[in-house]
């Protein structure tokens, strides 16, 4: 079985294709491949731009976060090495714990270390002496000596009573005088392994203040330093000494709305440690209603933070705060693109689907006409126009030379049969077969006579008119028109089609013929053509048919005496009425398979030519319901 017939089986043993036009298909493709294309690529450059800017804000964070950090262990890291210093001079026996040599060496720690608003030195009896820097530590101030007395301060006393069970440096808790807030850092006077007292260096929390001062201004941001996460330690409000605010001072009363929300802080996921060393970043909305931190309000912060140890029992909180618009606009520039993006893309696609369905056209044109061409229908074709796509060109005009081929074609063959094998579609449908069918002949009483008076172009003329008048009554009622012989006609009804009334199919066409037959002599009368007569024999019975000939002409055709039958009967009717404008004979065999809305003329038996046996003729009469074809 070759590629078509399967598909013909296919077709007719009940499978249907999934069948999707090629419009749709080729727009469909073009715009998925734009849409994956152009889509992954705005992704991609999306997402990237989006990344990179978080990449951004990471970096900006760490260099300012490291920044802080950096200058306050330089500041706070002054102090440090002035005890270490003065301690390791006691311990070597460079000084005494007396006011006369030790004010010297205080004096001239404090002189180089500039974080330092104070050397003290307190002995294990917690009597204190040393030099203070101004008479409030201001740096422009000089350098002055305090008297040894007893320490007074309980913060200072309970934090030198700790100290005598720890060695080593150590930050102690923050004292408050009439000066100011101080944080303290010490180190114990050893020598010959006893601990003889403590060397103290005192620094202002304003110079932290100052710091954020000065960080705030560089950056653009908002610099604070947080004793935990609950109070405040530096801020650029407290650098002023005259802004009435102290340090340590709880954020909720503090005045600042930002910080005031810090512990409602929403801490972002968008920053892995990659982005930024052990930094925090958190959104802070003021007005206590939400809002998305790639989409911010009006009233929304981003919060940079660190935690540092050291300082103290608690760790302090670096940082710094700023707008979120500072971001928010840099996103929406991103997300601005991303949606000039999609509209580039969907105009993309749309242009795609446009192409697609252009491309298609000619495609689709090509199947609606050979559409036609499948079922015979070659009348109403026209020929496809040229294309500037190269294959379809070729195709175009390779159809168009084929439907010059069929139209030539198709006048040599009965058109209605060739269309009749086309539609069913069935394999060895055209192979000879014996059926049963009815089978209608036809001849023109005295056409002999009638064209010698005519010249051969009027004759031939005037028999092409007749021929088309048969030949679409027997269309018109599912018959096929086998052959002309001479000025007769030979069709038959039931095949290849199958019918099971083609008797009344074939006597129905006959009666349509006998009908269109006195309508067109009427006609011809006042045109000037001469009236036909004609004689109409049909019988039904069995015959074979099928594709007969040789292997380089071959006819669909039927042949067996039911064919001889149907001739002889029309002779009948030249005989018994040759003056009729059209006589119907038909054979009992085809009369007994009417129905009601038939009359027929009992013409009783008569031998036909070349048959022994009688055959029973009835004339048709009046038959209900016929149209003219």
């Amino acid at each position: 079985m070759n590629t078509s017939e399967q598909s013909m089986h296919l077709v007719h043993s009940g499978k249907r294709w999934r069948r999707i036009p090629v419009a749709v298909l080729m727009a469909l493709s073009f715009g998925a491949l734009v849409l994956v294309s152009v889509g992954g690529v705005l992704v991609l450059s999306v997402g990237a731009n989006i990344r990179n800017t978080f990449d951004l804000l990471g970096a900006q964070s760490t260099l300012l976060v490291d920044a802080m950090e950096d200058l306050l262990r330089a500041q706070m890291g002054g102090p440090e090495n002035a005890v270490d210093g003065v301690s390791q001079l006691y311990s070597q026996g460079d000084f005494q714990i007396d006011e006369a040599t030790m004010s010297a060496a205080l004096a001239g720690a404090l002189s180089a270390t500039s974080g330092a608003n104070a050397m003290l030195v307190c002995t294990t009896d917690l009597i204190c002496s040393g030099a203070v820097r101004g008479s409030h530590g201001g740096p422009s101030s000089g350098i002055r000596h305090v008297p040894a007395e007893p320490e007074k301060s309980p913060e200072v006393r309970a934090f030198l009573e700790n100290r005598r069970m720890i060695s080593g440096r150590q930050w102690g808790a923050f004292v408050a005088n009439e000066h100011g807030l101080f944080a303290n850092v010490s180190a114990p006077l050893k020598r010959d392994g006893v601990t003889r007292g403590w060397v103290i260096a005192a620094v202002e929390l304003q110079k932290l203040s100052e710091i954020t001062q000065e960080l705030s201004s560089r950056f653009g941001t908002h610099a604070f330093i947080l004793d935990g996460d609950g109070t405040i330690l530096a801020d650029p409000r407290l650098a002023d000494p005259d802004a009435g605010i102290l340090p340590l001072t709880p954020l909720d009363t503090f005045g600042d709305p930002v910080l005031a929300r810090y512990s409602e802080r929403s801490r972002q996921t968008e920053f892995s440690a990659k982005r930024g060393r052990d930094i925090e970043v958190a959104e802070i909305q003021t007005d206590g209603q939400g809002a998305s931190f790639l989409r911010p309000g009006a009233d929304t912060y981003v919060a940079i933070t660190r935690k540092i140890t050291g300082y103290g029992g608690r760790p302090w909180t670096i940082g710094a705060y700023f707008e979120a618009r500072q971001i928010g606009d840099e996103i929406e520039r991103v997300m601005g693109s991303a949606l000039l993006g999609l509209g580039g893309m969907a105009a993309a696609v749309v242009v795609a689907v446009l192409l697609g369905r252009r491309l298609s056209r000619p495609i689709q044109e090509i199947a609606s006409q050979a559409s036609r061409v499948a079922n015979f229908e070659l009348d109403d074709l026209r020929p496809l126009p040229r294309s500037r796509v190269l294959e379809l060109d070729e195709q175009a005009s390779a159809f168009n030379a084929m439907l010059v081929g069929l139209r030539a074609f198709s006048t040599y063959v009965p058109r209605s049969l060739v269309a009749k094998l086309v539609r069913t579609g069935q394999t060895g449908i055209a192979e000879p077969r014996e059926a049963i069918v009815t089978v209608m002949f036809t001849d023109i009483t005295g056409f002999t006579t009638l064209s010698e008076q005519m010249d051969a172009a009027s004759a031939g003329k005037l028999l092409n008119h007749h021929f088309g008048i048969l030949c679409r009554s027997v269309d018109a009622n599912g018959g096929a028109v086998d052959k002309f012989l001479g000025d007769g006609m030979l069709a038959f009804f039931g095949a290849p089609d199958h019918l099971d009334d083609h008797a009344v199919a074939a006597v129905r066409a006959a009666a349509a013929i006998r009908e269109d037959l006195e309508n067109d002599n009427k006609k011809g009368a006042v045109e000037g053509r001469p009236p036909l007569r004609v004689r109409i024999g049909i019988h039904t019975g069995l015959v074979i048919v099928g594709n007969i000939g040789a292997s380089d002409r071959v006819n669909y055709t039927i042949v067996g005496d039911t064919v001889n039958i149907s001739q002889r009967l029309l002779e009948v009717g030249k005989l018994s009425m040759p003056d009729t404008a059209a006589c119907i004979t038909i054979s009992k065999a085809t009369a007994s398979r009417l129905d009601e809305s038939f009359t027929t003329i009992p013409m009783g038996e008569h031998r036909l030519r070349g048959r022994g046996e009688e055959t029973e003729v009835f004339q048709l009469g009046v038959v209900t319901g016929v149209a003219p074809a």
